[in-house]
């Protein structure tokens, strides 16, 4: 079984570079741009608090979200903080504090990414976040 090779000069950089466009994608309600940090077969999930269950949509599912939040709020915006990222060969968990605006509204919480290195660039694989 071969393993794969990483040829990035610093992946952490790389990382945080995938974190910039998601974050200016999902401001900018860019859908394309957004769609392009994560992997095809990502999914997405969180807690509900009020049904006190763990729910997971598909990549779609939540891009459909951000696009209705967009429509619905004069300004839809994901404003992180600080990462912290831990690199493990080809995989990276990632831990990034937010603030989430919507209008008049702002949610706290942390999303908490799985990456990976495919195809010579990070992806996101999957994302939890609570709130």
């Amino acid at each position: 079984m071969q393993t794969q090779t990483m040829t990035q000069a610093d992946p952490a950089a790389a990382i945080h570079e995938l974190l910039h466009r998601y974050l200016a994608a999902v401001r900018a309600n860019d859908l394309e741009a957004l769609r392009a940090t994560f992997d095809p077969k990502a999914n997405v999930a969180h807690y509900y608090v009020k049904g006190d269950s763990v729910r997971t949509i598909t990549l779609d599912q939540f891009i459909d979200t951000i696009s209705s939040l967009h429509a619905k709020y004069d300004n839809a915006e994901e404003k992180g903080g600080e990462p912290d990222i831990r690199i493990m060969n080809h995989l990276a968990s990632v831990r990034l504090p937010f603030a989430f605006v919507m209008g008049p509204n702002v949610l706290e919480g942390e999303d908490l990414f799985n990456l990976a290195f495919c195809k010579g660039e990070w992806k996101i694989i999957h994302k939890s976040y609570y709130l």
